[in-house]
């Protein structure tokens, strides 16, 4: 009988990837989709594939590398064993929500070297360090979104304004008023009219 062969994978294949990013993170990805007109996910996969096509990116990270990572056929930049933990870069938020991506199998081969390079278990958080690098530098957002400003998808959101049916709470405590004085001050004197009191 013939051995049946093995499947082989495509390699246009894509692969679910989710990791988990900052609320405000996940805001300026939409703003950037809108500005260019393309889906979200799309606009990840560009700035991660632009992360890591850009050396001075790579340069950053060198020093989180705990295992050799090649750059190109020319440039391999070599791991340490003292070296910075990428959790210490990663920004931890409590409002976080996980962000779906679909590589092709290419762009998910070089996000692995880039993990084993990291010396991590998670692809998402690899994929994740790449997206807070490009997402905070202009130069990497205008590879995938030209003429794009910081301001353009970094500026603050319009602050919320409550109705006067609605008045929003604050934390300030006031001070409990003195029943003492209030009934000191009404108190009638020698002249009980209503002019005297508020005199």
């Amino acid at each position: 009988m013939k051995k049946e062969e093995g499947r082989k994978t495509r390699s246009d294949k894509k692969k679910h990837i989710a990791p988990y990013i900052p609320d405000e993170q996940r805001v300026w990805i939409h703003r950037i989709a809108r500005h260019c007109e393309q889906p979200e996910g799309e606009i990840g996969l560009r700035l991660i594939q632009a992360a890591l096509e850009d050396e001075n990116c790579i340069v950053f990270f060198s020093n989180y590398f705990r295992r050799d990572y090649r750059f190109s056929d020319n440039i391999l930049y070599c791991g340490h064993d003292d070296a910075i933990s990428i959790y210490d870069y990663l920004i931890h938020s409590e409002q976080r929500d996980r962000y779906k991506v679909k590589p092709k199998q290419s762009l998910y081969n070089q996000l692995c070297e880039f993990q084993i390079a990291l010396g991590i278990p998670f692809l998402a958080h690899a994929a994740y360090a790449l997206l807070q690098y490009a997402l905070h530098d202009i130069h990497t957002v205008q590879k995938v979104c030209p003429n794009i400003s910081k301001h353009d998808f970094q500026a603050p959101h319009r602050p919320f304004i409550t109705s006067p049916a609605a008045p929003a709470t604050s934390n300030l405590k006031l001070a409990p008023i003195k029943e003492t004085a209030v009934k000191n001050q009404l108190v009638p004197t020698g002249n009980s009219s209503v002019w005297s009191i508020l005199n």
